[in-house]
């Protein structure tokens, strides 16, 4: 018959996984609405994009980046370009924001900057990051897929010479 220590003890041990856990909730749910109120951000509504406009946003550093510029894409470029043009240019926007650092832990002073043009029959995207993020690695065979993926989806794609400026460009004609 266990004795009132041990159940005193187990008791104990319930409660600190008990307050633990909500701590833990707790902050789930402060990240939740600070995640929330970025994609708004980025949902916020603009006007349509025509030939030649430039579209900018500022995309959180760490987990919520990605996330943040396939929604500004999405909002600038619904009815912009075909369906299929805008699904690849989500997914190497993904590519590039994780490729520079974007899915770290956050840090204001490490935001990326994201750009998108229509010009010429071709949608450009641009991202800048403040500092060096991981560099491309020259043999795209070797590795993860993020730099593959845009080597086969983009018309043309580059990075300038300190890794801060990551870019591709896909046809958009319709």
């Amino acid at each position: 018959m266990p004795s009132d220590v041990t159940f005193e003890r187990r008791l104990r041990y319930q409660d600190m996984a008990i307050a633990r856990l909500m701590c833990e909730q707790r902050l789930l749910r402060e990240e939740n609405e600070e995640l929330r109120a970025q994609l708004e951000a980025a949902r916020s509504p603009s006007p349509a994009a025509a030939e030649g406009d430039r579209r900018e946003a500022t995309l959180p550093a760490g987990p919520g980046g990605p996330a943040t510029a396939r929604a500004a894409l999405t909002r600038w470029l619904t009815g912009q370009v075909p369906s299929e043009v805008l699904a690849d240019a989500r997914l190497l926007a993904s590519e590039l924001v994780a490729n520079s650092g974007g899915v770290g832990p956050p840090d204001e002073a490490a935001a990326l900057r994201l750009a998108v043009e229509l010009r010429d029959g071709a949608l450009r995207v641009d991202l800048r990051a403040p500092s060096r993020p991981a560099a491309p690695r020259p043999d795209l065979r070797r590795g993860g897929f993020g730099l593959q993926l845009v080597e086969a989806l983009a018309s043309r794609w580059g990075v300038d010479d300190d890794a801060t400026h990551l870019w591709f460009e896909v046809k958009a004609g319709k």
